[in-house]
């Protein structure tokens, strides 16, 4: 793979800065509330940050089945799960930008309408994605506590603990976030006439996803495992040769 360090996490970047940008563009607003283009910045940004952060979530979690040699419990092979989910969630956050800037851009009611429906046909359709690969996360991870492989012995010995992280990530995000924008869309009058609520989510997301995702680094963890394949295989044989073993031979 290529490095596995920088490409797979770029995103997590990427979101993190889309926040932060977001977040920014949002003081700017509540002290100038008629400037279109702080109100454009924190809009679009803070729609497409969480996105581009599952974007890693999902990178990751496909080398992570990889390395713990757990292929046969995922729903989805590695090899078709390394292009669909990617391009799934490109595509949905394609489409959920032209929403974003649909909506910031125009005038046309009719426009902003249109757009409107297209920004929660997309929440949706993230939610049932999430959720799915969620969903097999569970699967998988039930079926390596009745059938564990090597890998899920030995060389992450520690799984289950770091398995939580996409637990975590996909139901804040994928799953909480979602709701939270699907409900604000519905009209309910308290979160359309103060946005607070749904800006204090954004950022609490991306303080406990991301810090948790710092501190268990995760990727890098998996690169240590998938990038040397020859020398751990080795080094799990040599653990196996016990003298008990030795001697039975």
């Amino acid at each position: 793979m290529i490095q596995t360090k920088t490409w797979i996490s770029m995103f997590f970047v990427l979101g993190a800065f889309m926040q932060l940008a977001g977040f920014t563009a949002r003081v700017f607003s509540t002290q100038d509330s008629c400037n279109r283009t702080a109100y454009g910045i924190q809009s679009v940004l803070l729609l497409l940050g969480p996105s581009s952060i599952m974007i890693s979530v999902n990178l990751v979690q496909t080398v992570f089945y990889q390395a713990l040699d757990a292929e046969n419990f995922c729903w989805v092979s590695i090899t078709w799960q390394r292009i669909v989910y990617p391009t799934l969630n490109a595509i949905l956050i394609i489409l959920q930008a032209i929403g974003g800037i649909m909506v910031v851009g125009s005038s046309s009611r009719v426009t902003i309408a249109s757009a409107t429906k297209l920004t929660i046909a997309i929440y949706v359709a993230q939610t049932f994605f999430w959720a799915f690969t969620l969903a097999e996360n569970i699967y998988m991870s039930i079926r390596l506590c009745r059938d564990p492989t090597e890998a899920s012995q030995t060389l992450l010995p520690r799984w289950r603990s770091w398995n939580q992280l996409f637990g975590l990530s996909i139901s804040i995000i994928g799953l909480g976030r979602n709701v939270m924008r699907l409900t604000m869309a519905g009209g309910i009058a308290f979160l359309v006439e103060n946005e607070w609520p749904a800006y204090a989510f954004d950022g609490y997301q991306m303080v406990v996803v991301l810090g948790a995702w710092v501190i268990w680094y995760l990727p890098g963890q998996c690169r240590g495992i998938t990038s040397k394949p020859n020398w751990m295989h080795l080094m799990t044989l040599e653990r196996r040769e016990t003298p008990q073993y030795c001697e039975e031979c």
